[in-house]
């Protein structure tokens, strides 16, 4: 009975698995090693948005008032040091945009012009800083460095190798030029190089020459440095270049003969205001100096629906330019001296791009101004940790074969701000003095005026005005 019973349900499952087979036609037939073919694809049908309901727009909470301390911001001394902290080279440095479009900044140099500008405003007296021509004159001598000395230079200058700093340079003298009609803002550089130094030949390295041609667009002059000639020549390239705003006096460009080479950069800017002041609106008013009250002429409008910037003690406000960019002022609160916003890189920078931005009407009154200023930088650079580029130990060898340092680093500046807009220059010299000179040993010769003589005075041209001999010297 159990074996009529299987051969009953094998039968069974034989059947429905006949019935269940699908024969496919010779044209289906597949080969094995063949990728089966996937099925066109079709999009689905979009489903419904979903919508979410709006948020009311929320104001965004205000940033707390940075708390400032007043800060001492005594004059440096040689070879005092000022504590500061170092720039960051770890991450990448990012441009700033001008209003001209494209990059002309970037952080190292803005971390420079703050360590700079913070060592030298106290806020107690008038003074004209270009950070921009020390950078770019400090950058050309960092050109002709090697090793430490070069580190040294691009640390204090904010970058990690001298391809960061070439970036940097090259992209500000690109974007940094204006020659419209009413507008201007030019930089030129220069490099001038002795000949001969204690008699001896003196040769520059053709790539270090090259490089500040094509990077610096610097020119190249071979002058006799401690000669009249030499002096003239730069001060009258200095004066050109700075449309005449600061004329320097060859007598005052005194260099030594045993300089081997001066590095300049020279800035000029000439802009209109975007919104002009009527001169009819100009009125004389008080001015709150620190020795007491004086008169000066106030510019005056009014700004409607414009920024005003405010911190813990201060608010700036931005006038702008046609041309080359804005003014940003910054007044001290009522009671808070100037010299208390002052005093570090991070309050310079405070000053320049935090606070609270609000809109108002603004009532505008600047005071006309113009002044000119002057600053050796030898010791604050000195002090910002720049020591082996004014040591003998310096390493200029990219410069020149002939050992040499920094002897020293001058700046002088004009400014003047009236209803018609800005004018401002400036200048920034770095000489070089040669190091480890030996005097040239010459054969020596007597020559004492021990019988009679012959003699002319003669003018620097040549023009003989006395002449005369001597037989018998002694008074008549």
């Amino acid at each position: 009975m159990k074996r009529l019973l299987c051969l009953l349900l094998t039968g069974l499952l034989l059947f429905s698995a006949a019935a269940c087979t699908v024969q496919l036609p010779p044209s289906a037939a597949t080969d094995p090693t063949e990728k089966p073919v996937e099925p066109p694809f079709e999009p689905e049908t979009p489903s419904e948005p979903i919508t979410e309901p709006v948020e009311e727009p929320t104001e965004e909470p205000t940033e707390p008032p940075i708390e400032l301390q007043p800060i001492e911001n005594p004059p440096i001394q040689p070879g005092e040091s000022i504590d500061h902290p170092p720039i960051d080279l770890t991450d990448p440095i990012p441009p700033i945009y001008s209003p001209m479009g494209g990059a002309v900044a970037v952080g190292g140099y803005d971390d420079f012009s703050n360590l700079l500008s913070a060592a030298l405003l106290s806020g107690t007296q008038n003074r004209n800083l270009s950070p921009i021509s020390v950078y770019l004159a400090l950058a050309m001598v960092a050109e002709g460095a090697n090793g430490d000395t070069q580190a040294e230079l691009l640390q204090l200058l904010g970058c990690k190798t001298i391809e960061d700093l070439r970036g940097i340079c090259g992209s500000m003298l690109e974007s940094l030029s204006i020659d419209a009609e009413h507008s201007t803002l030019d930089l030129h550089n220069s490099l001038w190089m002795a000949d001969k130094i204690n008699g001896a030949p003196v040769t520059f390295h053709e790539e270090y020459l090259k490089t500040l041609s094509d990077i610096y667009r610097s020119e190249a002059n071979t002058v006799e440095f401690g000669t009249k000639s030499a002096s003239k020549q730069i001060a009258d390239w200095i004066n050109e270049n700075t449309r005449g705003k600061i004329n320097v006096s060859p007598d005052a460009l005194n260099f030594d003969p045993s300089t081997l080479a001066v590095l300049i950069n020279t800035i000029y800017l000439k802009d209109g205001w975007a919104d002009t002041f009527d001169p009819d609106r100009t009125e004389p008013g008080k001015f709150d100096a620190p020795d007491g009250e004086i008169d000066v002429d106030y510019m005056n409008r009014t700004d409607k629906n414009s920024v005003v910037r405010m911190g813990d003690g201060w608010m700036a406000y931005r006038v702008y330019l046609n041309r080359v960019g804005w003014v940003t002022f910054v007044l001290p609160d009522e009671g808070v001296a100037l010299s208390e916003l002052l005093g570090s890189p991070d309050a310079i920078d405070r000053l320049l791009r935090s606070g609270t931005e609000q809109k108002y009407d603004v009532s505008l009154k600047i005071p006309k101004f113009k002044f000119q200023d002057r600053m050796e930088l030898t010791a604050i650079l000195s002090a910002l940790g720049l020591n082996l580029s004014f040591s003998p130990a310096a390493d200029f060898s990219g410069m020149s074969d002939t050992p040499c340092r920094i002897d020293s680093v001058l700046q002088e500046s004009f400014i003047g701000v009236d209803e018609n807009g800005v004018e401002a220059a400036a200048y920034t010299m770095v000489a070089m003095r040669a190091t480890g000179f030996m005097p040239v040993e010459l054969e020596k010769i007597d020559f004492h005026l021990t019988r009679p003589f012959f003699y002319a005075i003669e003018s620097r041209d040549g023009t003989v005005l006395f002449i005369g001999t001597v037989t018998v010297p002694g008074e008549e």
